[in-house]
């Protein structure tokens, strides 16, 4: 900032305004980490679960602020088909920012570079007692056998790296919360998640 400002009023500087570019990238920059840090924080393990109204549309929009580099360097298509006036639902912020983070970055997984990823959210029915959100890939799919065991611990299919946990974390939350992960794939035409969440979760 006293950069800028010493370039700002220097009336002999020269290359006012490529520096004054350069300047305004770091500073950007810098608020990129900020977000980030705030992110992480949102994601760090509390002792107490905090149920509060959480609008599903904003959560993954910041959720995608994870991997919006990623989609960049890679070429990933992101489409986000989130439905208007969408209901909030009362929930634990930071797990739900956990599952959605490891269903998507699933997703990335799967895709090769200058794939397509959708994800999309509804509510079935005006007054329905749950909200579903859908994220589709065309990615190599899942076999038979694999989607199986998708949810299982520390099950991975071999071709991909990790811990195996990710998706089993995701679906033991939903369920705890009387929620369910549906799955819908097939080898060589992508993967379909389908989350169904309940609008009031009080016992996250």
């Amino acid at each position: 900032g006293l950069l800028k400002d010493l370039v700002r009023f220097s009336k002999e500087y020269q290359d006012r305004q490529k520096m004054l570019s350069l300047v305004d990238s770091v500073l950007g920059s810098v608020s990129r980490c900020r977000d980030i840090t705030h992110r992480l924080l949102g994601f760090a393990k509390r002792m107490d679960v905090k149920v509060e109204t959480i609008y599903l549309n904003q959560l993954i929009e910041e959720v995608l602020g994870f991997l919006e580099k990623e989609a960049f360097h890679r070429n990933i298509k992101v489409e986000l088909k989130l439905a208007p006036e969408l209901a909030p639902i009362a929930h634990d912020r930071g797990q739900l920012q956990q599952v959605f983070l490891n269903i998507i970055n699933n997703a990335f997984e799967a895709v090769e570079d200058g794939g397509n990823i959708a994800i999309t959210t509804r509510e079935q029915e005006k007054h329905a007692e749950t909200i579903e959100v859908e994220i589709a890939d065309d990615g190599r799919g899942i076999s038979v056998e694999d989607l199986k065991h998708i949810f299982d611990p520390f099950y991975t299919s071999g071709k991909v790296q990790g811990t195996g946990l990710g998706l089993s974390i995701a679906y033991g939350i939903v369920a705890k919360c009387g929620g369910d992960i549906k799955v819908h794939s097939a080898v060589g035409e992508g993967s379909t998640f389908t989350v169904k969440l309940p609008k009031n979760c009080a016992t996250a």
